[in-house]
């Protein structure tokens, strides 16, 4: 499960950047949409837990690999989008190279 670590890690990333600079309150709404949408195309995704202490993505490992990677990229990726829709584009973008994710924003 390395890439499944790797999507952990970039979680992790994302949510001590993100959340100062535009606050955990709000990080902490978006990560709930996120996962809101992230569980009508996955029911697996029930098995992501976050907090105001961070992301944690290592109850996906029960899950066959290729699927965990599907559902932790599948939530990060809608953490970012809704970050472009409220904050810009740019900024996600910046964020999402900073997260070697540049290729999957521009899909997205």
């Amino acid at each position: 499960m390395n890439r499944l670590h790797a999507f952990e890690t970039m979680g992790r990333e994302l949510f001590a950047s993100v959340g100062q600079s535009i606050g955990i309150h709000v990080l902490m709404l978006i990560m709930e949409h996120a996962l809101w949408q992230t569980k009508h195309k996955y029911e697996e995704a029930m098995l992501i837990r976050f907090s105001e202490e961070g992301i944690d993505l290592g109850s996906l490992e029960s899950l066959a690999a290729d699927r965990a990677e599907e559902v932790a990229r599948e939530f990060i990726m809608a953490i970012i989008a809704t970050l472009g829709k409220l904050v810009g584009m740019q900024m996600a973008q910046q964020l999402a190279e900073e997260l070697h994710l540049h290729k999957e924003v521009e899909e997205a």
